[in-house]
């Protein structure tokens, strides 16, 4: 029926009478076609958003790769946009899916919609890596990969996100078992991963990991966004202090010797998050929405 459908064109109503159905019917099974991905609907974006838009940024920023999403609303939800970033993503990340890669996996919502997207079938012979400590950061409402476990697909730094500690920080990461995950994470093929802002929003401060009061002071120290829990300002420069003596795993400083790192974020509240990210040179690719991509391109805003 599908063939019918995409292949050679007939309409619903045509293919119920070959096939002897309801055009209800006929419609119902089309629909389960595409739910269940015998039918993957692929839009070609590298027109979508403004190719010279892409350049631009591409230009400015020394990356490799822009990809930018319509918005069809000026005003469309932080939730909407990051369903379709991580539609997005999912397909781009995709193309790296090859037996025998390793991709590293960083944390947030957008990445874990988008790991959410991709196909089980998608990953065969392929490894996913997290890139920091914290099984729960990764977990939390997340079915996981084409309805199996996460756990099944991905190898997890044995390790909280934070320790508890800077001496037990300093301890797990002399522990084998931990700095051999992080080895392995610096050496991916390709990895994803979200930029936060330093804002009520943050991911990083609805899962708890920070407190409204941290974030306030590390705004006070001029912190614009965070990458893997590592906080930067707006050059780009991670400001040192007690989350920098607490976290595990790969750090920003890693990744800008790493291969194809994927950074997926968007909505007008991350611009100078992301600005600073594409700043600090860790990002090779970036997806994200029109209205960040054409803020990326105007002066910063200041103060």
């Amino acid at each position: 029926m599908a063939w019918y459908y995409y292949r050679d064109n007939l309409t619903q109503a045509q293919i119920a009478k070959r096939l002897h159905v309801s055009r209800a019917t006929a419609g119902r099974l089309l629909d389960r076609a595409r739910q269940t991905g015998v039918v993957t609907i692929e839009i070609d974006t590298s027109g979508v958003g403004g190719l010279e838009l892409a350049e631009s940024i591409c230009a400015r920023y020394g990356l490799d790769d822009v990809v930018i999403i319509p918005q069809d609303e000026p005003s469309m939800s932080g939730q909407a946009t990051n369903s379709r970033l991580a539609l997005e993503a999912a397909h781009y990340l995709s193309r790296y899916l090859k037996p025998g890669a390793t991709i590293g996996v960083g944390w947030g919502d957008t990445v874990m919609r988008a790991m959410q997207v991709l196909k089980r079938e998608a990953f065969r012979d392929a490894s996913l890596v997290t890139l920091t400590g914290g099984i729960d950061a990764y977990t939390p409402k997340v079915t996981g990969i084409g309805n199996a476990a996460l756990s099944d697909f991905i190898r997890f730094i044995p390790s909280p996100f934070l320790a508890s500690s800077p001496e037990a920080a300093s301890m797990l990461r002399r522990e084998r078992a931990v700095t051999d995950v992080i080895e392995l994470a610096k050496t991916a093929d390709a990895s994803l991963i979200g930029i936060g802002a330093v804002d009520r929003n943050a991911t990083i401060l609805q899962n708890g990991i920070v407190s409204d009061e941290q974030l306030t002071t590390l705004r006070d120290h001029g912190a614009v966004g965070d990458i893997l829990g590592e906080w930067y300002d707006p050059a780009g420069r991670v400001i040192d202090g007690e989350f920098q003596q607490l976290r595990i795993g790969v750090a920003v400083s890693d990744l800008q010797s790493m291969s194809n790192v994927i950074a997926v974020a968007g909505g007008m509240d991350k611009l100078e998050a992301i600005r600073a990210a594409l700043n600090g040179g860790c990002v090779n690719a970036l997806i994200t929405s029109e209205d960040v991509a054409r803020g990326l391109l105007l002066p910063a805003r200041h103060g």
